[in-house]
């Protein structure tokens, strides 16, 4: 087997490569922060050298540098090996970090003071942790801590830099805490419970669709004349058949493959809604049809509180998923309690338990810490509960500056892993055009500083995980306001602008390279470096596009039209899936990452050339014939992309 064969060579190159720590002392920065304007230095107050510091020290996985590559054989439409993909043992037995790795880190820190004793192994191998007084950290890292506060009133200890000996950085991911701002210097039980981290379901994140016009039911606008669901209307309300029509898939007629959804609590359906849209817009799906609920980190779809805020997601996403492909079951993977909420990587801990641990675990600066200590908190944490599905669409995302690029790098293996293993994984692209969440841009050239302003100038402002070169992007367009259903469509500048532009942490991958070449080629944006990263040398985001204005939604009791992004990753979501089924049928197995694919084939897309997404006081990006930072290479045109995915292996 080809796995066993290289990991049983990597392994016995190892073994030979492995020597006693060297004795250098030449230390060189391993991390460093460059400020963010949420967090400044209390100069008045200098912490105690002896508090002690719950030290993580998250050591390197084992051949990532080989991950791309890896990926690329089971997915590039020209390997041999397409869709062979990897079990979950084989992908975390061919990543997880090098004894040597661990070795070395433990020797270094024995060496520097640390006990053996009080240096703990986490069960998956994948970090050191120990307890140190702040004066051990300051002489082990070459580094000074300081106190700092956030904007909220919450105060950490961090350092703005580190350092650790030459020979052993390529040994080391990250060590906590250190530029990371995750620990405080007081433990205060209610300073505890206030969400410091990213809240992805936030109504306040400025990820979230948006809501127009209530067009039926209690609450509808008095001005709206009532318009029969037909394809006639599409370009004023969009339906499920509006969409079959649009990009040529037919209704689903099987349900041997799988789709999730993620949401983010407090974001939560009500099923009354999804009765109320199939009744309107989906009458061959009974009423009482519901997701398959599965629980991340105490997830619940709550009821107590019921408004367009907290169910104008969800409802979205799940109506349009279920009823595009039923009767495919759709799997609601609801993340995080009511008191701490969740991120992204909360979620990826529940589909992969090393996940929890390698490279030193989540971060408490952006992701939810469980168990949850605090009162009707979740009790535990799930670490490799649930088997990934087919496909995973999500309908949020943050600003590529709200983060380190070392947690970003982290988060965006874990999706190429999740590629290995056969999962399609999608987000959106963004509604606020080259901005970032709620319309801001960042006040300094390349984002540095996650500093931002209003967004009437500035820097353009990248989306994750949209960047990551392992995920697929999707952004939006719209029907040509009174154009017919089988018109061409244009990039979305109704109420939102699709997301798009170019990374700031993650370089160009290979699978995109002549695409964005073209681009440059033939249509380079005027604007200067000082507004975006125009190397040409990295990642360009949307990938795809779906509609993504004027959905008709069943929210809270009424039918209103919702716009967004949120709604063009759960459409192309469910085309997907639709092709996984007839693979599946044909015993094949499912598409798994699908950017190779379509790059490669870039005629199977709708091509969309008109439209633009405006943002940070300019015109933003054009769309333009082949790929573009705006509706990537296109929409979905399923009857061309059903063949060329049937004749893969």
């Amino acid at each position: 087997m080809r796995f066993g064969v290289f990991t049983a060579a990597t392994a016995a190159a190892l073994a030979a490569a492995a020597a006693a720590l060297p004795t250098s002392t030449n230390h060189v920065v391993h991390e460093k922060r460059s400020g963010s304007s949420r967090w400044s230095q209390k100069e008045s107050i200098k912490p105690d050298p002896r508090t002690k510091l719950p030290v993580r020290i998250g050591l390197a996985e084992e051949n990532l540098h080989l991950g791309h590559d890896i990926l690329m054989d089971v997915s590039d439409p020209a390997s041999k090996n397409y869709g062979k993909h990897l079990t979950a043992e084989q992908i975390a037995e061919l990543f997880a970090p090098a004894q040597e790795s661990i070795d070395t880190v433990r020797n270094w820190l024995i060496s520097s003071g640390i006990e053996s004793s009080r240096i703990a192994l986490s069960r998956g191998r994948n970090w050191l942790r120990f307890d140190a007084e702040i004066k051990e950290m300051e002489s082990l890292l070459r580094t000074e801590y300081k106190v700092y506060e956030h904007q909220s009133g919450q105060n950490h200890i961090a350092c703005d830099e580190y350092s650790v000996p030459q020979e052993l950085s390529h040994h080391i991911d990250l060590i906590m805490p250190t530029v990371h701002f995750d620990t405080k210097i007081l433990s205060d039980p209610e300073q505890q419970k206030k969400k410091r981290h990213l809240q992805p379901g936030d109504p306040s994140s400025g990820f979230l669709p948006k809501k127009g016009k209530t067009i039926k039911g209690p609450g509808a606008d008095p001005d709206v004349a009532p318009q029969p669901f037909d394809l006639s209307t599409c370009d004023t309300q969009v339906t499920p058949d509006c969409l079959r029509a649009l990009y040529s898939f037919p209704n689903g007629t099987l349900a041997v493959s799988s789709y999730g959804i993620v949401e983010y609590t407090p974001q939560a359906y009500l099923q009354s809604d999804l009765d109320l849209f199939f009744s309107n817009l989906a009458a061959e799906i009974p009423a009482g049809t519901a997701p398959t609920f599965d629980s991340i980190d105490g997830g619940v779809d709550q009821t107590t509180t019921q408004s367009f805020d907290d169910n104008g997601e969800s409802d979205l996403d799940l109506e349009y998923a279920i009823a595009l492909v039923y009767p495919q079951t759709v799997t609601l993977f609801q993340t995080g309690d009511l008191v701490e909420g969740a991120s992204f990587n909360n979620f990826l801990d529940a589909l992969d338990a090393s996940y929890c641990t390698s490279g030193g675990g989540d971060n408490p600066t952006y992701d939810a810490t469980y168990p949850d200590p605090n009162s009707g908190g979740y009790g535990s944490q799930d670490c490799g509960t649930y088997a990934a599905p087919a496909v995973i669409s999500t309908s949020y995302g943050s600003d590529e500056a709200e983060m380190s690029a070392a947690y970003e790098m982290r988060q965006c293996n874990e999706y190429m892993k999740l590629g290995m293993a056969g999962t399609t994984i999608l987000y959106s692209s963004g509604d606020s055009g080259v901005a970032g969440n709620g319309g801001e841009c960042c006040t300094e050239e390349a984002c540095a500083g996650g500093t931002f302003n209003s967004g009437g100038s500035g820097t353009f402002n990248p989306s994750f995980p949209g960047t990551c070169p392992y995920v697929t992007s999707v952004g939006a367009t719209q029907i040509v306001p009174g154009a017919s259903v089988t018109s061409p469509e244009e990039a979305c500048e109704t109420v939102i602008y699709s997301g798009g532009g170019f990374s700031n942490v993650f370089p160009m991958p290979s699978y995109q390279s002549s695409a964005v070449a073209s681009y440059y080629a033939s249509y380079a944006p005027s604007y200067s470096a000082t507004q975006y990263n125009d190397s040409q040398t990295v990642r360009g985001y949307p990938d795809v596009a779906a509609n993504g204005a004027n959905y008709v939604v069943a929210v809270d009791g009424s039918l209103s039209l919702i716009y967004g992004t949120s709604a063009s990753s759960p459409t192309f979501g469910s085309v997907i899936t639709l092709i996984n089924e007839q693979r599946a049928n044909a015993g094949k197995g499912s598409v798994g990452f699908i950017n190779p694919t379509l790059y490669a084939n870039p005629t199977i897309m709708n091509d969309i050339t008109s439209g633009g997404n405006q943002g940070c006081g300019t015109a933003g990006f054009t769309a333009v014939p082949g790929w573009d930072p705006v509706t990537g290479l296109g929409t979905p045109n399923y009857e061309n992309m059903l063949p060329v995915f049937m004749d893969l292996p």
